[in-house]
């Protein structure tokens, strides 16, 4: 594979890893409180997950921006992201979570209300997985779903709004996890065509 994809490869699994963990420390931050779940042990090691992720998040961001600068000859890479379509996927998720909301609490069930903006962004990891190239997000995006859906018809009242945000926080962390091990590999598949 070409040097400079390899490279953005590491750039873009560190900023993956890091808006996903970003995410997913609100999720699960949000989950944990509401639950009154904070304790001796929970917060610590809640803080030091979210910690742990986000400085190796950088760590890989600045390590492909290294190893992308570390030879004349490499450059960025081909596979642009197509900002457009981004933005355009970012935007009807706003706006399906905003007409879920003010539907929710038309309804005067506010409990929902959480559990249908977490299967909104759920489903909108689907097209964003194909435009960031990245296939661990519609993964992501299908088990978002289901969770929520299996939220939505297994619990009750304030159960719902509080396993919707465990559960998506948890596949966030997870994902995130998952994007610093690929960006490692590929730093690590790359170290020795930038040394040679």
């Amino acid at each position: 594979m070409d040097t400079s994809v390899q490279a953005e490869d590491v750039i873009r699994a560190g900023r993956g890893g890091l808006m996903l963990a970003m995410l997913g420390a609100g999720w699960l931050g949000w989950g944990l409180g509401s639950a009154n779940a904070f304790n001796v042990f929970v917060g610590p090691a809640f803080g030091f997950t979210a910690l742990f992720l986000l400085v190796f998040s950088f760590y890989f961001l600045r390590k492909g921006r290294q190893l992308r600068k570390s030879k004349p000859e490499i450059r960025i890479a081909a596979r642009q992201i197509s900002w457009k379509w981004f933005s355009f996927v970012v935007l009807l998720e706003a706006i399906a979570i905003v007409l879920a909301s003010t539907l929710a609490n038309r309804l005067l069930r506010a409990d929902l209300a959480m559990d249908w903006c977490a299967l909104i962004a759920g489903l909108h990891f689907l097209p964003l997985a194909r435009v960031l190239r990245a296939p661990s997000l519609s993964v992501l995006g299908i088990l978002m779903t289901l969770w929520c859906i299996f939220c939505w018809v297994v619990f009750h009242s304030t159960t719902i709004a509080i396993s919707t945000a465990l559960g998506t926080g948890i596949l966030l962390w997870g994902t995130s996890a998952y994007s610093l091990l690929r960006a490692r590999r590929f730093e690590l598949a790359l170290r020795p065509s930038v040394n040679s």
